[in-house]
């Protein structure tokens, strides 16, 4: 059996990388409603002891695959950091 070329390779790449984005974008409108909510009922902005679940949350599912603990706290920070920025943005209107 003939490997992948690198093109269709790539190509599969650019359709995950679609579906990343869409999800990414999904989870953020979600962050946007949470933060609504939380400023609503008077709740802080940011919860360290939720963010420290969120990045062991996100450890745990990267045992399951291919990916190590430092990429998936990398993942996790990356992706909080951005929630963070929303949050904030959406708390100072």
């Amino acid at each position: 059996m003939e490997s992948a070329s690198t093109k269709e390779l790539r190509e599969e790449i650019e359709e995950i990388d679609a579906q990343i984005i869409d999800l990414l974008a999904t989870r953020m409108d979600i962050t946007d409603e949470l933060a609504k909510a939380k400023k609503a009922s008077g709740q802080s902005v940011w919860d360290e002891n939720v963010e420290k679940l969120i990045i062991g949350r996100y450890k745990n599912l990267c045992k399951e695959v291919n990916l190590t603990k430092s990429e998936a706290e990398q993942i996790a920070n990356l992706i909080l950091a951005i929630s963070k920025d929303r949050q904030l943005k959406i708390y100072n209107e």
